[in-house]
């Protein structure tokens, strides 16, 4: 969470279980791409990620999503395919009618 300058990160296929709620704290993060780990939530801070314009969570373990989420002014890719979703976010139409590509499966 100490790398606030930090723009993209890059974690794929590391059979990450968890992230850490710092990774709120990384402001100017435009990027994160977070595809094929063992994911099975992420935290609600990543809403704080104003700057996040891709959200890449494909091939992981996730049953749900924060509301966070859909609070990303500049979400422009979210890309959910592959996970165990139980249900759609109701908040995912209103990414979508606001020109976010947004990818399920």
């Amino acid at each position: 969470g100490g790398l606030v300058s930090l723009r993209e990160l890059v974690l794929q296929a590391n059979r990450l279980a968890s992230i850490p709620s710092s990774i709120g704290d990384l402001s100017r993060l435009s990027i994160l791409d977070l595809r094929h780990n063992r994911l099975t939530e992420i935290p609600e801070s990543l809403g704080r990620l104003h700057q996040l314009t891709h959200l890449d969570l494909r091939g992981n373990r996730l049953l749900s999503l924060p509301d966070s989420i859909a609070g990303l002014p500049n979400l422009e890719k979210l890309d959910l395919r592959w996970n165990k979703l139980s249900a759609k976010p109701r908040w995912i139409d209103s990414l979508e009618q606001r020109g976010c590509m947004v990818l399920l499966s």
